[in-house]
């Protein structure tokens, strides 16, 4: 079989383009930067580039992971978010509806549509209701109202998931694991002598990069047409205890930096994605263990 994967070049990209091709699958790679001779330079912004590639390769399935991808950075680049996060799906659909109206598309959306506020004691299901409180829920949400609008009325084979964190060597600064694991390196080396900690005070849905892109794999081979699915590791971890076991990790962090104290487990919200729904359908399970996960990143970091 035939997949066309979008954004190639990502954190996840990079991973999901390994788990298929160890499952037997014809990868064509594509990105819109790239030194790689075997991913595909396009710009997926551009419809008539869009068309032509879908065109010429017919895909059996299309995952599209391309997109801007931090809620903090949609502020900043509001035009650019809306552009990305919507217009690719739209110019990925108008091809294939035109030229393989039976492929399946995977379209990656993110937890941080929900309104967690919203989630029975913090589980969040695909029922959950949605957020729009940063360009990027708006972008991400708008981006499933059009593709909904457009599988009704082309009758397309469109699947879509919402995300939680997940982390892995490769990802990043900008995010929390990879920030923190970025300070405790600068520390060991001497650059800084100290930091402090921002807001650990709160419980998320963590995975291995590893097991997402298990998880993409498995929907676009067993899911169910145009339905949502949650892809998480249905546990919560405490931040405080993620960025704890990276300070007991580094001797140096553990002489120069204090965490702050630990709250009752009962003072916050335990929030989880439910992946019963990926469950039932993939006969999904989480693979890996965030802790050791945590390991490597750092030790990445300090490759660097």
């Amino acid at each position: 079989m035939k997949v066309l994967l979008i954004g190639a070049n990502g954190f996840a990209g990079r991973y999901l383009r390994r788990e298929l091709e160890n499952n037997s699958y014809e990868v064509i790679c594509v990105d819109a930067v790239t030194s790689d001779p075997s991913v595909r330079r396009i710009d997926m912004l551009d419809p008539e580039a869009s068309e032509e590639l879908i065109k010429e390769t017919a895909p059996d399935y299309i995952f599209n992971l391309a997109g801007q991808a931090a809620p903090s950075i949609s502020w900043e680049k509001v035009l650019l978010t809306m552009h990305l996060n919507i217009d690719i799906s739209v110019n990925i659909l108008e091809a294939v509806r035109k030229h393989c109206p039976k492929a399946r598309v995977i379209l990656i959306g993110s937890a941080n549509q929900y309104d967690g506020s919203k989630a029975a004691d913090g589980v969040i299901s695909e029922e959950t209701p949605l957020n729009n409180t940063s360009p990027y829920d708006i972008s991400k949400n708008t981006q499933e109202e059009l593709v909904r609008m457009m599988v009704r009325r082309y009758d397309l084979d469109v699947i879509m998931t919402r995300s939680f964190n997940h982390i892995g060597p490769g990802q990043r600064p900008g995010f929390v694991v990879t920030d923190y694991c970025k300070r405790i390196v600068s520390l060991e080396r001497g650059e800084i002598d100290t930091f402090t900690f921002g807001n650990l005070d709160s419980w998320r849905d963590f995975s291995d990069v590893r097991d997402v892109v298990r998880a993409y794999r498995l929907i676009a081979e067993n899911g169910v047409k145009n339905e949502i699915y949650n892809i998480g590791s249905g546990k919560s971890f405490y931040i405080r205890d993620i960025i704890g076991k990276l300070v007991e990790l580094s001797p140096k962090a553990m002489e120069k930096v204090t965490l702050p104290p630990r709250l009752p487990d009962d003072e916050l919200v335990h929030v989880r994605a439910d992946i019963s729904k990926l469950r039932s359908v993939c006969d999904f399970e989480p693979e890996y263990d965030v802790f050791e996960t945590i390991k490597d990143v750092l030790e990445e970091y300090r490759q660097l």
